[in-house]
């Protein structure tokens, strides 16, 4: 394969969308031992990366994507027919129908909404070992908004699959880091399509309340909060609390989106859910309640990293990301914002009462298991 894929593929590994109290020590070797767990599949085997380069002319879409073959016929059954662990020209040819269907047919190209045919043009070897793609997608009409690329070929490959896609436009390329856990990137291709501001601060409001795992985990903190018994330090460990989260997560969500660096959904996913255990599981032990604003705040910087994913794949051009960001973080805060304007009033009207810590708890117990729940899918 050439020089230049091999040099690409060391250079993007992080996510880029360029223009577009304490622990005892035994809770903290389980918590080091899960991460981890979390961490050693991913040293069995070299990250699966593949190129796409996404080219609109008029009412068509060209596409080539090039992957290594040992990728393609893992999603390919019988492209290396005769098991040698090499992939042939005749392989390649006699695999024609299958890889079309598997690979062009899987990725769906909308055009303001309507799907495009896709035809497979071309399939050839790129020496050493690698296989490119060449196909057209034919749409009813020119897009004159957005262009939607579902990359449903991902599913197919290895769960830590990475495909770097490059959509050229006029106006300069969108790049996006698409993962198999997110395998779509809409292109805005004029101002405004549904990539202005008020959108932007819609969908914060809706990844945070769509987020089980995040409403989970404010849920765990304001529950540890009002088991504090003073009124006025129950009030300020939980603006404490809230606010340290908030700029915790403010600040890697920023990272990610303007400086395109994040660690993967394989290690943010689990890390999440293990916030959402820890939290709950302390609330068990009513410990460092009104210190918790530490841990927090280390937690939102995690978090972060996770809704990053809600803004990262819409291939924003860079002079629009402060603002995408601004709407988009606003959007995260006003989601949050009603959640707790939900829960506090309910929560205060029976907070006095004698069985409310048994309850607390009990409730805890439940958001720890489901937590610790979260954490085993997202690993196996």
């Amino acid at each position: 394969m050439p020089r230049s894929y091999y040099h690409r593929a060391v250079r993007v590994v992080p996510p880029r969308t360029p223009q577009a109290g304490g622990l005892a020590p035994l809770t903290a070797a389980c918590v080091a031992a899960a991460i981890l767990l979390a961490a050693v599949p991913s040293w069995a085997h070299a990250l699966g990366l593949s190129l796409g380069e996404y080219s609109p002319n008029g009412a068509h879409v060209h596409a080539v994507i090039t992957l290594r073959t040992d990728d393609a016929a893992l999603a390919v059954a019988g492209l290396d027919s005769n098991a040698d662990g090499h992939v042939s020209e005749l392989e390649v040819t006699r695999a024609r129908p299958a890889l079309e269907a598997d690979f062009v047919d899987a990725l769906v190209v909308e055009a303001d909404g309507a799907p495009c045919h896709a035809t497979l043009d071309q399939a050839t070897l790129d020496p050493p070992d690698g296989l490119v793609l060449t196909a057209t997608y034919d749409c009813p009409r020119e897009p004159t908004s957005t262009l939607r690329l579902r990359f449903g070929f991902l599913d197919r490959l290895r769960s830590d699959h990475r495909h770097l896609a490059t959509v050229h436009l006029p106006g300069g390329d969108v790049e996006s880091l698409v993962v198999p856990t997110q395998p779509e990137l809409v292109v805005q291709l004029k101002e405004g399509a549904s990539g202005g501001f008020g959108s932007l601060l819609k969908a914060g409001v809706l990844h945070i309340l769509t987020g089980a795992d995040h409403v989970a985990f404010l849920l765990a903190l304001v529950l540890g909060g009002t088991l504090i018994a003073e009124r006025r330090a129950r009030l300020g460990a939980l603006v404490a609390m809230l606010t340290a989260f908030t700029v915790g997560h403010s600040a890697s969500l920023a990272i990610a989106t303007l400086a395109g660096f994040a660690p993967g959904p394989r290690y943010v996913e689990p890390a999440v859910a293990l916030s959402v255990a820890y939290v709950a599981g302390e609330n068990l032990f009513q410990r460092g309640l009104q210190q918790r604003w530490v841990l927090t705040l280390l937690f939102g910087f995690v978090h972060g990293f996770a809704l990053a994913g809600g803004l990262i794949p819409l291939g924003l051009p860079h002079d629009r990301l402060p603002m995408a960001l601004l709407g988009f973080n606003l959007g995260v805060e006003g989601g949050q914002l009603l959640v707790l304007a939900v829960l506090l009033p309910l929560l205060s009207l029976v907070a006095a009462k004698p069985w409310y810590p048994v309850a607390v708890r009990i409730a805890s117990g439940f958001i720890a298991l489901a937590g610790i729940g979260w954490f085993l899918q997202r690993v196996l």
